[in-house]
């Protein structure tokens, strides 16, 4: 299976500021991740003064005040997004930013982006699905994250998108729940997903507590996996608590990592590193009791213990019955000269 990729979703949890945002993206390199990626919106283009927000922003930031009111702090200039974007993009980082509306697509646009990344609200948005589709770079891929999705309204989006002209793209398994339960993760989601767009990649947006999630997901041969990332789940916003920190997102990293090894290559067979123990941990046909030369071999003087460098008792059958060609002793390997051996 190829390399998961590993994106660190630093979104909005800079809360604005643009030196805590540069922190989190040192962090992040130093977990592990292939990728960071941001939000770019103008708040007053995403969202309208009447829009209410939703339970878990009531939840992580209260109701004193309006999502607008929110979402405006959480925003970045266009100047600090590109400077950020060239700080992660000189650390090695992959760096890209999902627009929430036309204006900030444009933005990335003129500035080089080659990767969209399209949220789950969007995914019934058709002006914003033909903007994507149409955009014109250079190795352009398109990231579609699913949640709160049907999979008529995943294959409506698909069905848009597919004429982007020589694309590559991801299809991500997502729940819009922060945090999501773990009795609403279904992982196996993901098989209908493969099942379904079968010519696109699947990966995983994941917005539940913990690695586990993540890691049990690369089992089902994902190619992507984003996860939310904080320095404290305290902090102000509405996505700290869905959130890794540091030590989660360094410890999803390496066991991803683990994973994919474990993972190997569909094969069943016997590996170099436990041929070794072959003769330790199987057994042989031995003298259950002293044997006397011309004993007929049977259940009440053969039995089979360890170690394994004898007779293998995959021969039991064939060893029954059998005339004992000389004198044994009690344990001692069963040797026959008159059968031939095979495993």
């Amino acid at each position: 299976m190829s390399r998961v990729y590993i994106v660190a979703e630093i979104g909005c949890n800079h809360n604005g500021d643009v030196e805590l945002a540069k922190k989190m993206v040192n962090e992040a390199k130093a977990c592990g991740v292939d990728a960071v990626k941001f939000q770019t919106f103008n708040s007053r283009e995403l969202i309208s003064k009447y829009a209410p927000k939703a339970d878990y922003q009531k939840v992580t930031t209260g109701n004193d005040e309006s999502q607008l009111e929110m979402t405006r702090k959480l925003e970045l200039s266009h100047e600090d997004y590109l400077m950020l974007r060239d700080y992660a993009l000189s650390l090695g980082l992959d760096t890209f930013s999902t627009p929430f509306d036309m204006e900030s697509m444009k933005f990335l646009q003129e500035n080089g982006q080659s990767v969209w990344k399209i949220p789950s609200g969007e995914i019934t948005n058709v002006p914003y699905l033909e903007r994507i589709r149409d955009i014109q770079c250079e190795n352009k891929e398109i990231i579609l994250s699913t949640g709160m999705s049907t999979i008529e309204e995943i294959e409506f989006a698909v069905d848009i998108l597919k004429d982007s002209f020589n694309t590559k793209l991801t299809i991500l398994h997502c729940n819009t729940e922060y945090p999501t339960t773990d009795e609403d993760v279904n992982l196996r989601a993901i098989l209908e997903l493969k099942d379904k767009f079968p010519q696109y990649h699947i990966g995983l947006s994941d917005h539940s507590v913990g690695t586990i999630a993540a890691i049990a997901a690369v089992a089902y041969e994902i190619t992507f996996i984003e996860k939310h990332f904080t320095l404290d789940k305290n902090f102000y916003g509405p996505d700290h608590k869905a959130s890794a920190t540091p030590d989660e997102l360094r410890e999803l990293c390496e066991s991803v990592r683990r994973a994919e090894i474990m993972l190997g290559s569909k094969e069943k067979h016997v590996t170099s590193s436990e041929a070794k123990n072959k003769s330790i941990a199987r057994k042989s046909i031995v003298a259950k009791r002293a044997i006397q030369k011309g004993e007929v071999l049977d259940e009440r003087n053969i039995t089979c213990k360890r170690p394994g460098n004898g007779i293998s008792p995959i021969h039991w059958y064939e060893v029954l019955g059998q005339v004992a060609e000389r004198d044994f002793e009690e344990d001692e390997l069963i040797t026959l000269s008159s059968i031939a051996w095979e495993e």
